[in-house]
């Protein structure tokens, strides 16, 4: 399905605040320096901020993020209704903590393309016969979701690069192309193959099935290169969930704080570049020499010589080395790299983030305004997470 011109989009929002995301457009290598060019990391930094935050805020450490209860009231229902409501609660929030899921690290790298490119995709599934969740952040670039008439996502296609070691092992070599096995039969384990991943509904599945075929959610693998199926399973239910920071009638990835703080991130890279320069030549100014006093070029390095011819300088009356006076207005610089510094941690919800802070010179009437104002201002940020992200998870 084509995707207009969001890949660029992202590979501009990327390359300024999450260069380890460069791919979309680009060529990248596994393990390459991807901040080269960057002059500024302020992006970067707010954005880390806004991610931890809302990992902090949607899964809070050490205090109950999951409740379970039942779509009427219980309570009436007696003591046994509420003891398996608990420990159903219970069990679950204890395998969403077991640290073989990756729950933390997955959804931390989730949050964190949902506030910069806008758009996260999460695979939330369990590992067969460890009876175990598994949670994996998948990369925008090789996961497309496709979303039904109501905005909720309904199929993923996603891309992923296998060794054919790794792909013998997951389905066995039997299932796998005539080429694959003929690179396995040489010996040939760690050549990469591509396999495309279908996870899609699927009219004729039945819930309950006792058959992976059979199920509602259909799961087919291809091996892309061969056009070769390889294996067709299936999901009780959808195991993917997208969140999205912000949606616009017709789109179907979501819009970001990082897309709103891109015209200032780019900015403070220019203004970066332009105050190191002028930094450097204002500490290391250039030499100014007469063409003709010098035997040979200055060493400008700690303890270098300068060879120069006497008499040429008696005739030139002075020192014949001086430093070109730089006219850089450095106060100039430093306040509009400042200002635009702060437009871009507003864009990333910091002045927002920062007012439910109590101090010792506020009142409790100014404390509670002030968390009033968080959460007007935050809620429905939040509010749209929940639905998209943490309810479909749980």
């Amino acid at each position: 399905r084509a995707r207009g011109m969001w890949p660029h989009t992202w590979e501009d929002v990327a390359r300024v605040m999450a260069p380890r995301r460069l791919g979309f457009v680009s060529t990248v290598q596994a393990g390459e320096r991807r901040t080269d060019e960057l002059f500024d990391g302020t992006a970067m930094q707010a954005a880390r901020m806004l991610a931890n935050a809302v990992g902090w805020m949607l899964r809070p450490e050490g205090e109950p993020w999951v409740f379970i209860k039942t779509a009427d009231d219980a309570d009436g229902r007696g003591d046994e209704a509420r003891d398996w409501l608990a420990d159903a609660e219970n069990r679950l929030r204890a395998a969403l903590e077991d640290p073989r899921a990756r729950l933390r690290q997955a959804c931390g790298e989730v949050d964190f393309d949902t506030v910069t490119l806008g758009t996260g995709e999460l695979f939330v599934g369990e590992v067969v016969g460890a009876g175990q969740l598994v949670f994996q952040s998948v990369y925008l670039g090789d996961g497309v979701p496709f979303f039904g008439e109501t905005g909720v996502v309904e199929g993923m296609f996603r891309s992923r690069r296998l060794t054919l070691r790794q792909a013998a092992k997951r389905w066995g070599a039997d299932k796998l192309s005539d080429p694959s096995r003929r690179k396995l039969s040489d010996n040939k384990l760690d050549d990469v193959a591509e396999f495309l991943f279908c996870v899609v509904p699927r009219d004729e599945g039945r819930i309950g099935a006792t058959l992976a075929r059979n199920l509602p959610v259909a799961d087919i693998v291809i091996e892309v290169e061969a056009q070769h199926e390889v294996a067709v399973g299936g999901y009780h239910e959808f195991p993917y969930v997208v969140p999205r920071w912000d949606t616009s009638a017709g789109d179907d990835y979501g819009h970001s704080p990082g897309m709103i703080a891109l015209p200032d991130a780019s900015t403070a890279q220019a203004i970066g570049e332009t105050m190191l320069i002028a930094g450097q030549r204002a500490a290391d100014p250039p030499l100014l020499t007469p063409s003709d006093a010098f035997i040979s070029a200055p060493n400008t390095f700690p303890g270098g010589l300068a060879n120069y011819e006497a008499e040429a300088v008696r005739e030139l009356g002075q020192n014949p080395i001086r430093f070109l006076e730089s006219a850089g207005n450095f106060p100039l610089g430093r306040e509009m790299q400042l200002d635009t510094r702060e437009q871009i941690w507003n864009a990333f919800y910091r002045n927002v983030i920062k007012l439910p802070v109590a101090g010792p010179e506020m009142t409790a009437t100014e404390i509670i305004a002030r968390r009033e104002e968080f959460i007007r201002e935050i809620g429905p940020v939040f509010g749209r997470l929940e639905t998209d992200y943490t309810a479909p998870m749980v």
